[in-house]
């Protein structure tokens, strides 16, 4: 056999390399469901796949921070829908307690209602969510109000900014909302339990505009909280499109096209068993003719 005959032997060899690289490529791709799996494979696509996953975690933290940010808000929301109820119940009181033929005792009765009451708001007003209080302005982690009404947080609040830059604000200045034991709501439903408590039905007729004040200021918050609310929702719900959109992006940019990648296995298996049976025919003739 000539030089030639073992310039086939080498070619065999090396189609048989290539054969077995290309197998081990496929069967890479249709393990991790990608055709590029590393910078070598294509460095442009790589590098835009990196850019498509760094958004996809972004829009994975999105949906975390805004479930987290709308059972905040949701907290606080129900925390003013009970505020409200209980201004309505002291202004249900303060009529009462303002039309002159009560007793002096039913007077102090009613006043221990309010003394109640106060207390309520208190309670409301240092509502927490996951250790966060959220009427404390950016002071988030201490009470804002003491048992007696004083106010000790902050006006400042905080918010957070999601990846497509929504900001929505998740806590509230609780002085602005409430007053505290010298203004405010607080300070209003002290005044007026005083007032039942020592039969001064002035006082008792003047907590009531007061008290409707109070009751527009947390109509006012409630709204507020609601706005901030609708706007975490809508990252929210716009997540699952977005996650989808870049899944799809990323298919298209390095995904594995199942099926095709199937058809090439299933035709490199076939090659392969080619050159496995061309090898064992070639091995049949003798040396001594391969180097003559």
């Amino acid at each position: 056999m000539t030089i030639a005959d073992l310039s086939l032997f080498s070619s065999l060899g090396s189609s048989v390399d290539s054969t077995e690289n290309n197998l081990q490529q496929i069967e890479i791709d249709l393990a991790t469901g990608k055709d590029v799996n590393q910078p070598s494979d294509n460095p442009t696509a790589y590098a835009g796949a990196q850019v498509l996953n760094a958004e996809q975690s972004a829009i994975s933290n999105d949906l975390l921070l805004g479930q987290q940010t709308q059972s905040q808000l949701n907290t606080a929301s129900s925390a003013l829908s009970n505020v409200s109820d209980a201004i309505n119940s002291a202004l249900s009181i303060a009529t009462e307690g303002s039309n002159g033929i009560l007793s002096s005792s039913a007077m102090q009765a009613l006043g221990s209602q309010v003394q109640s009451i106060q207390q309520e708001v208190i309670g409301a007003a240092n509502s927490q969510y996951g250790g966060v209080y959220l009427f404390g302005g950016d002071q988030v982690q201490t009470p804002p109000y003491s048992a007696a009404g004083a106010y000790s947080g902050s006006a400042a609040t905080n918010s957070v900014t999601f990846s497509n830059g929504t900001a929505v604000q998740t806590n509230v200045d609780g002085l602005a909302v409430f007053g505290d034991n010298s203004t405010g709501l607080i300070a209003t439903l002290g005044a007026l339990a005083s007032a039942l408590n020592s039969g001064n039905q002035s006082a008792v007729a003047a907590a009531l505009t007061q008290l409707q004040a109070a009751l527009a200021t947390v109509a006012t918050a409630q709204g507020s909280l609601g706005a901030n609310l609708t706007a975490a929702n809508s990252v929210v719900n716009n997540v699952p499109g977005q996650g989808t959109t870049l899944q799809a992006s990323l298919q298209n940019l390095v995904g594995t096209d199942v099926a095709q990648a199937a058809a090439q296995e299933q035709e490199g298996l076939l090659q392969q068993q080619a050159l496995v049976s061309l090898g064992s025919e070639l091995e049949k003739i003798p040396l001594i003719n391969i180097l003559a």
